[in-house]
């Protein structure tokens, strides 16, 4: 069924493509919320529907959601009764799709105005992929460019778009970490989460990282090196938010242990060194949080280090980058890879 106002997209070989829904969560920030459905109005391919789920956001956000979802009849709004939180609000967007792929897309994004031209090419290039990462463009909260650390760390394994058989990705997951570096862009055949199951609504930081682990080894996954959005870096997000209170510790630690112990991975032995790689960045954070936070918490965070990836392993990882760390204090460069 074609969305009201446009027929659907001819595919390939001139039959109509179903449109692509782009999921936006939200919970509040209307400003940037309004961009954002602004840059999916924008989009070149006009053959699209925007899914809007409302995570309980408050009075003036629902007004200007219904406001928007008003003026274009491709816009459905979903309101949820109370915050569910991030994951759960997506996992309860997925029985409300009624298109084969979707795009997700946080409320403090952009999508770029060719990107579901891109993502259409795509789908159709790579028939056996499910899955599609992309690359974006990183932009600081006034929406200035800024140094693209995802796509730093992506140029090691992927310089150019690159397809992994089922399974092969998995090896990346754990050397590279949450590869997306963001859920934004992530475009999903919905059938694929008959397979892997939903994401994991329990948590906040590290399910996207987990679901995709589950994912590759279902399905081959494309790495698409086009930026296709924009992604907001700014203090209010989530991820600084779950730094500040430690929740990343727990979900980042289960995530290494279960790449560290998956069947898959057992031919690589440098899977405890990267392991213990990703583990220092929690050591670090670990320990400078100790003044504010006290021994109690800071020695949980040890404990959850020591039983999943090893304390001893994981400081002699942070003691082999310190002295990289100390020349980039101050600026917006990352730490090498850990090598291959």
């Amino acid at each position: 069924m074609s969305p009201p106002g446009a027929a659907e997209a001819p595919g390939a070989s001139g039959a109509p493509q179903a449109p692509i829904t782009v999921v936006l969560p939200v919970y509040g920030r209307a400003p940037l919320v309004e961009l954002a459905v602004a840059s999916v109005q924008s989009q070149s391919d006009p053959h699209w529907r925007l899914l809007i789920a409302d995570d309980g956001s408050d009075p003036a956000t629902e007004a200007l959601l219904r406001r928007l979802a008003a003026t274009d009849g491709r816009i459905r709004l979903v309101r949820r009764p109370c915050n569910l939180g991030l994951f759960a609000n997506l996992n309860a967007a997925l029985a409300e799709l009624d298109t084969p792929w979707l795009l997700i897309l946080c409320s403090d994004d952009l999508l770029e105005p060719e990107a579901l031209v891109v993502l259409r090419g795509l789908i159709t290039a790579h028939p056996a992929c499910d899955l599609v990462l992309s690359s974006y463009r990183s932009i600081d909260a006034a929406g200035a460019f800024r140094f693209d650390v995802n796509g730093w760390y992506t140029d090691h394994f992927a310089p150019t778009n690159r397809e992994f058989a089922a399974g092969a990705l998995l090896p990346v997951l754990l050397r590279f970490g949450s590869i997306n570096g963001n859920i934004t862009g992530l475009l999903i055949r919905a059938s694929l989460f008959a397979r892997t199951g939903p994401w994991r609504q329990d948590w906040r930081q590290a399910a996207d990282w987990e679901w995709l682990i589950r994912a590759a080894e279902h399905t081959a996954v494309l790495v698409n090196r086009r930026p296709i959005a924009r992604v907001r870096v700014h203090a209010q997000q989530l991820s600084t938010a779950n730094r500040i209170d430690q929740r990343e510790g727990e979900e980042i630690t289960a995530v290494l242990r279960l790449l560290r112990h998956h069947p898959l991975l057992g031919r690589w032995p440098q899977r405890h060194r990267w392991a213990a790689y990703h583990a220092q960045f929690l050591l670090w954070n670990a320990l400078k949080a100790l003044p504010r936070v006290g021994w109690r918490a800071t020695a949980r965070q040890l404990n959850l280090i020591r039983r999943r990836i090893g304390l001893g392993r994981t400081a002699l990882a942070l003691l082999a980058v310190l002295p990289g760390r100390l020349r980039i204090r101050g600026t917006d460069r990352p730490l090498p890879p850990p090598a291959p």
